[in-house]
């Protein structure tokens, strides 16, 4: 009886701290100038240093705004400027219609997959 207590509660808090996470299905673009911005939002589960705070902490919403050249088409990330500060892009973002697939890794020696990739609708804001 212990041993499936102990199971149960080990599945609420594995489940609990997935729950809600992960990138909005749609992205938000708005011409400006001779450019595209592409806005993307996400679900994230706060950081904590204990379970019990992982569980409860919750979650909050991130944003992260890409400069892309073009709406269609395939963008390299070399083409993507990167914020101020922080390291450029490799991979591509892939655009047809209004479905965008991003494909990003941090142009870093380790290649780092962004967290932001996956697909998307395009909406204009």
């Amino acid at each position: 009886m212990r041993a499936l207590a102990l199971l149960t509660l080990v599945i609420v808090i594995l489940l609990a701290g997935c729950a809600r996470t992960g990138n909005h299905e749609q992205a938000h673009f708005t011409k400006a100038g001779s450019k595209y911005l592409i806005e993307m939002k996400a679900d994230r589960r706060r950081m904590a240093h204990d379970p019990l705070s992982a569980i409860f902490n919750g979650t909050y919403e991130e944003t992260l705004t890409l400069e892309l050249p073009r709406i269609e088409g395939e963008i390299k990330g070399s083409e993507i400027p990167a914020p101020p500060g922080k390291l450029g892009y490799t991979g591509t973002v892939a655009i047809t219609q209004n479905k965008m697939k991003v494909d990003l890794r941090y142009d870093d020696s380790e290649g780092h997959s962004l967290p932001w990739n996956g697909e998307y609708m395009l909406v204009s804001k």
